[in-house]
């Protein structure tokens, strides 16, 4: 099921081909990629910062938490016409298709990273306590890219069939948006409703990104969460795109 992965050669120039073209032809390059996320974040703090102010570093809060779901949004709602966008190589290659949808999720992955890093000198300009978890952030990624790559085999595969699932997928990153601790902590969630808010996997991840970049701490039970979790989605993403790969050829 995984052989396609040991097609390094393949998957690397790709990657670096698909990196250069997002970023071909802008004068900022990967500033532009910085900007509207950081310019949602100084919105969201002012519009909210007199109602959470109980919030150690809300700004930092809120920065890092639009940063991280970010990566989600962008690569999921680019990854879904991974295949349809390349059918040249699904139906006159023998590559393998899975790389298709893996390629644009490394390239966001690569992309998302370099921004996280460059958000590090400031959050300890602004008070946010960097200390040794910051040495996990490359861990906690690599396993979010793997819940990244897991979704974007469902919605790809998905969207061969159906190409409309971007208005869909559009209105739930909405809500998943809203529905995550970007603006509020999970505090403010009665506590009735908390076990079920915390089996979004992405409530998960963003508290592990904020625990090592802002407070310096680590929640292994929340790792080993987002961990299950992103080999759950990952599988099961290879088991649906398997059984719909087959009619993609005669889709396209």
């Amino acid at each position: 099921m995984f052989g396609y992965l040991r097609q390094r050669d393949v998957i690397i120039t790709l990657t670096k081909y698909e990196f250069k073209l997002r970023y071909r032809g802008t004068v900022l390059g990967i500033g532009w990629s910085l900007l509207a996320p950081f310019l949602l974040a100084v919105v969201l703090y002012f519009v909210f910062r007199n109602v959470f102010r109980f919030v150690e570093n809300f700004a930092l809060y809120v920065l890092v938490g639009v940063f991280v779901f970010r990566f989600f949004s962008v690569a999921t709602s680019v990854g879904m016409y991974s295949i349809i966008s390349k059918a040249n190589f699904v139906t006159k290659t023998n590559l393998s298709r899975e790389i298709l949808p893996l390629v644009t999720t490394l390239t966001y992955f690569f992309s998302s990273f370099i921004e996280l890093l460059i958000l590090i000198p400031i959050i300890s300009i602004f008070g946010g306590e960097i200390g040794m978890y910051i040495l996990l952030l490359p861990v906690i990624h690599i396993v979010y890219l793997i819940f990244v790559y897991g979704v974007n085999l469902y919605l790809s595969a998905i969207t061969v069939y159906f190409r409309d699932l971007n208005q869909i997928w559009e209105v739930i990153t909405n809500i998943l948006f809203f529905a995550s601790p970007i603006v509020y902590p999970i505090r403010v969630i009665p506590k009735e409703y908390v076990n079920i808010y915390m089996l979004n996997p992405l409530t998960r991840f963003i508290e592990l990104y904020r625990d090592v970049m802002i407070y310096n701490t680590f929640s292994i039970n929340d790792f080993v969460y987002v961990l299950i979790s992103s080999l759950l989605v990952f599988t099961s993403g290879h088991i649906f795109f398997r059984r719909l790969q087959r009619k993609f050829g005669e889709v396209l």
